[in-house]
Parts: structure tokens; sequence; C-alpha cells
């Protein structure tokens, strides 16, 4: 692991020793909550150093953590009297993707999607780590085109290191269904919230992600490729120019926002979203229904204009006159 990852460890340290303090004082019937409270106060001082000056880097080791709160997480809190649907119709079941119908906080009836990582290596391997393979871009196309039969707006949690890279899903077409299903989000007639929880990887993550609103974790990450296969690509190495990478394609919430491609950057718990899952959780469903309740008051063809002029203006390009 890169040297600069370690910023987590000084905080941990203090961390423990504070509670075994805290313990010994209380074994040994003393009084030592003014030493405690001091070094509090300290832990709490280099936490907001630490954490209001992380580089690109840090923060896609923020966002890898298997311990933040995952789809299925949003998805069990926010979302009541869920009924899951599975299979493409075609060929199988991806469960790298759950979705399914719902009420959103028990009051908007809604259709969800998350890409599911998987928290331990029994359930990645079962969720291929997140990899969607073509059978789960058309379950997710399934479900789109089902919310907007029935008027249901689509909530999507993005969390993925991209699209699975293997010869079979090659075989069973995933770039036709990335693209089918960009072409099924661009015009879509029910409102979309997509929101970034973790790893927004390349077209893995895209292929459910085209949002009239795109919601992002303050240490959330979204990028055309990870920065390890940039290194690989730009330096023809094993990833070991990563951070620099990393920089280069500034992949953090607030590049993302300052280039008017995520619409909101949701504010983490002080130390990332796994030092306070129930916090976090609360925060994005604040979001997505301040989001949600906007979206609704337009009419559907209101919106689908809105959105494909959302989707045109990003990027900017200069046109220089001929050369005389």
């Amino acid at each position: 692991m890169n040297d600069d990852l370690y910023f987590e460890k000084r905080i941990e340290e203090l961390e423990r020793f504070i509670e075994e303090l805290r313990k010994f004082a209380e074994s040994n019937d003393l009084d030592l909550s003014g030493s405690i409270r001091r070094l509090e106060r300290d832990l709490l001082r280099i936490k907001k150093e630490t954490f209001s000056n992380l580089t690109r880097w840090q923060k896609v080791y923020l966002s890898r953590k298997v311990d933040r709160p995952q789809s299925t997480d949003y998805i069990e809190r926010l979302i009541a009297d869920r009924v899951e649907l599975q299979n493409d119709r075609f060929f199988g079941d991806d469960k790298a993707l759950v979705g399914g119908l719902g009420w959103f906080l028990g009051k908007y009836p809604v259709v969800y999607l998350g890409q599911v990582r998987g928290k331990s290596t029994e359930e990645g391997m079962l969720r291929n780590f997140g990899y969607m393979h073509p059978d789960g871009y058309r379950k997710a196309r399934r479900l789109m085109k089902l919310a907007e039969k029935f008027g249901r707006p689509v909530i999507s949690f993005i969390d993925t290191p991209g699209a699975h890279p293997g010869a079979k899903a090659e075989e069973r077409g995933q770039a036709m269904a990335i693209a089918e299903n960009l072409y099924e989000m661009a015009r879509l007639r029910t409102p979309f919230i997509a929101v970034i929880i973790g790893q927004g990887g390349s077209g893995g993550a895209l292929g459910v992600a085209m949002g009239d609103r795109v919601l992002m974790l303050e240490y959330a990450i979204y990028c055309v490729c990870p920065p390890e296969a940039c290194s690989g690509i730009i330096w023809k190495d094993q990833g070991e120019h990563a951070p620099e990478a990393a920089e280069g394609l500034k992949l953090t919430a607030d590049d993302l926002y300052r280039f008017g491609i995520v619409d909101e950057v949701i504010p983490e718990p002080l130390g990332g979203a796994h030092k306070n899952p129930e916090l976090t959780i609360k925060r994005v469903g604040q979001a997505i229904r301040r989001h949600l309740e906007e979206l609704l008051k337009y009419d559907v063809d209101e919106l689908v204009e809105m959105r494909y002029r959302k989707y045109r203006s990003i990027g900017v390009f200069i046109e220089k006159p001929p050369a005389p």
C-alpha cells in the first residue's frame, strides 16, 4: 500500500489510546476526565486537518473501503415494501445488480436499482465484486421500462469498479448492453435520480447512472477508468503511477461538481461514510427526497428535454478559426 494511504493510522491509534485510557480510569476508579477531554479535542482537530486536506488518491482509497454502506444498506433503510425483480428475460440473473419496486421513505412509489460489491469474500464472489455482466444491464433496462410504464421514478445507487471485463461478458454483448441502456435512459419518460455512493467506474457505472439528477457522496469517485488502469495505459506499468493518474483524472465529487457532471455533493460524516453509516444514509435520503420532489413537478416532456440539454452541455471546447 502506498505510504500516503496510512493517513487513518494516526487517528485510529489515538482513538484506541483514548478508549484504553477511559477503560483504565473506570476499572481503577480514577478521574481522568480532564485528560480524556483534552485528548478528544486533539483527536477532533487532527481529524479535521486530515480530512480537509485529502489527496485524490486518498479519496480513491476511501471510496473502496468495504465497510462503507453499500447499495443494499441504502435500499433496506430508504425503500419500504420492496419487491425485488430478477433476471433479464434473456440469459440469466446478474447478482451484481439488485432492483425492484418499492416505496421511497414509505411515501413515493419508485423503481430502485443498486450495484452491489459485497461485504465479504463470499458475497463478493456471488456479486462479481460489483462488476456487472450484460445480463445486469438488461435487467436494469427492463426495470427502467417498467418504471416508465407505471409512471414510477427510478432511483439508482452506483458502486462498481467497472463493467465485467471477461470474455464471456464480451461474447454476450457487454458494449451493446451498456449502449442500449444509455439510449433508453436518454429518453426515459419518468424521473431518474442516480446516486454515486462509492466507486463509479467507467461505462460500468454510466450504464445505470444517466439521471436527471446525479448525486455523489463526498468521498466517492466517478471516472473513465480506475487510476491503476490509467497508470498502465499512460506509463505502461503495474499501477505505480496510480496516485498521479488520480490527480489527472479529476475523479472526486468536488471536481465533478465543478465540471457540472454531478448536481450535488452529499457531505459524509467526519472520517468517511463508514464511520457513521446511519447518518450517511439519512443524508442521502434527504438529498434524494429534495430532488425527487422537484422533478415530480415537471411535465414528462419537459423532463426529457431538460435531460437532453443537461448532457449536451457537459464538456467545454473551443473552436479556433482556421489558419490564414
